[in-house]
């Protein structure tokens, strides 16, 4: 019965730190968010705007890979140009 308890006991110990390791990434994804928003000139938009976005987005990455592709092969150009240029370089050999 001891071990049991010590068993659970370090299960609820692990199962804390991985919720805090959670908290923590996810509020290092809303800085970056944040400061993509920031980059872009996008902080200064209506919330309707902003919550626009935010919906064409969720129904992009839901139901049109194509959307969301195009939008990833977008960002890769304006992330790391330089990088991009050279994979299209590479895939056009």
């Amino acid at each position: 019965m001891v071990d049991y308890a010590i068993k659970l006991s370090s299960i609820e110990g692990r199962m804390n730190k991985l919720k805090q390791e959670e908290g923590r990434l996810l509020e290092k994804r809303r800085q970056e968010i944040g400061m993509l928003a920031e980059r872009f000139g996008l902080l200064t938009l209506s919330d309707e705007s902003i919550v626009g976005l935010f919906a064409e987005a969720k129904d992009a990455a839901s139901g049109n890979p194509i959307k969301l592709k195009f939008w990833e092969e977008q960002g890769a150009k304006l992330l790391k140009p330089k990088r991009y240029s050279k994979k299209l370089n590479e895939s056009s050999n």
